[in-house]
């Protein structure tokens, strides 16, 4: 299987788990800046994105790809937890900064795990990370 399809099957498989990753990080919950936004717009917003990142992370060289993808992951999923914490759960009530930060970092240490677990073993499966041996 070539890069590129290799590329295309972890972007997708880390759009759909990233998605997964929301909606089990803040399950309910209407977005306090308008009132009718509901996690099924935040996940149409941000898992195309996280879609091109994945993909364009997988064209680069094969050995790093198998640690920059998830480390990439979880960074871009901290930044969407917290983002939709404060957006749809915070702002209903009265949370500080630090505490903010706690109950996503201690919330999305669960999600997070449990999400990039299958992201990992499929990348490995597909043979990023592996160098390439040149049989001559």
């Amino acid at each position: 299987m070539n890069i590129i399809k290799k590329s295309l099957i972890i972007s997708f498989v880390s759009a759909v788990i990233g998605g997964i990753q929301m909606a089990l990080f803040l399950p309910d919950g209407v977005s306090c800046s308008d009132g009718s936004t509901s996690l099924f717009d935040g996940i149409l917003f941000f898992m195309p994105i996280q879609f091109v990142i994945v993909f364009l992370l997988g064209l680069i060289n094969k050995k790093v790809t198998a640690y920059f993808i998830p480390a990439f992951l979880i960074i871009f999923w901290l930044f969407i937890n917290r983002y939709e914490f404060i957006n749809r759960h915070a702002c209903w009530s009265t949370f500080s900064d630090t505490e903010i930060l706690k109950v996503v970092l201690l919330k999305s240490l669960l999600t997070c795990t449990i999400c990039i677990l299958p992201v990992y073993f499929l990348i490995r499966k597909l043979g990023f990370g592996k160098a390439e041996m040149n049989l001559k």
